[in-house]
């Protein structure tokens, strides 16, 4: 879960695409960290189109033990083929933190590699998995991410590195909370495909999401227990719970905890 505050720290945060870093949907351990190489150009070809990744949700700077929730997701084109991703302390291979499957995918563990996290299923225009940050005295922490969007024939591989610094405030974390639930506008509105939805929890405890039409109808929900405070970030693909296509128009999003509810509209645009 990613945390709002504010912090005497520096925000570093970088992204890095590359040529060549991709091999087979079933391969892993090719996150392109450090003591892991990732596919060569021999594999498929390597840049057709210039490639729509995004990796959402890592924060500039992490609260030691938080837990964040990534999104993996492409911005318009093609579907991602496959991904491999990790997290390492500093430039080096140990791992920063533990990560956890959740929507669309799952953890693997191989040689030179473990705790890494991919596509539970290839082929997929999104997905999201939980970050829990390690702790205090870490230091700087980089995720590395390495894809295929598209086929092996006709592809863009993509290598994104992103750095996070730890927070050292010198003060309690918990002043660094929330002090009330809130909603953010979504981001992008109006969208045509995707939209990441951003609220802040003030406390732990059940969260629950729900997208409705101009009629009332509840077309989409989402839920979660979270064990923490801080703030999420949620990715709705503008399908509804069978995973159909919902049409363009008016749509309202509902946040609803123990504090209360929230709520906020968004235009989507076949």
């Amino acid at each position: 879960m990613k945390s709002l505050f504010t912090a005497s720290v520096i925000l570093v945060s970088m992204m890095l695409f590359a040529n060549g870093v991709w091999a087979h949907a079933s391969y892993t351990g090719y996150s392109g960290a450090p003591g892991r190489q990732a596919c060569s150009i021999s594999c498929h070809h390597t840049r057709d189109f210039a490639p729509t990744v995004a990796v959402t949700g890592f924060p500039q700077s992490y609260v030691p033990g938080q837990q964040y929730s990534i999104a993996v997701a492409h911005n318009g084109g093609t579907t991602i083929k496959q991904f491999n991703c990790s997290i390492r302390v500093g430039t080096g291979s140990t791992n920063a933190g533990t990560i956890v499957s959740s929507t669309g995918t799952s953890t693997y563990n191989t040689t030179g590699e473990t705790n890494g996290v991919h596509f539970s299923a290839a082929d997929q225009n999104s997905a999201t998995f939980l970050w829990t940050a390690p702790a205090s005295g870490t230091g700087p922490v980089r995720l590395y991410w390495a894809g295929l969007q598209g086929t092996y024939s006709t592809g863009a591989d993509t290598q994104i590195v992103l750095i996070s610094t730890e927070v050292t405030s010198g003060v309690d974390d918990n002043t660094a909370l929330p002090n009330n639930m809130s909603l953010a506008q979504n981001y992008p509105n109006p969208f045509n495909a995707e939209t990441i939805i951003k609220f802040n929890l003030a406390q732990p405890g059940y969260v629950e999401l729900s997208i409705c039409n101009l009629l009332g109808q509840e077309i989409y929900n989402w839920s979660s227990d979270f064990d923490k405070a801080g703030s999420v970030s949620v990715l709705w693909n503008g399908k509804n719970n069978s995973g159909f296509d919902m049409p363009s128009g008016v749509y309202f999003y509902q946040l609803r905890t123990s504090d209360g509810k929230l709520t906020r509209q968004m235009t989507l645009l076949r």
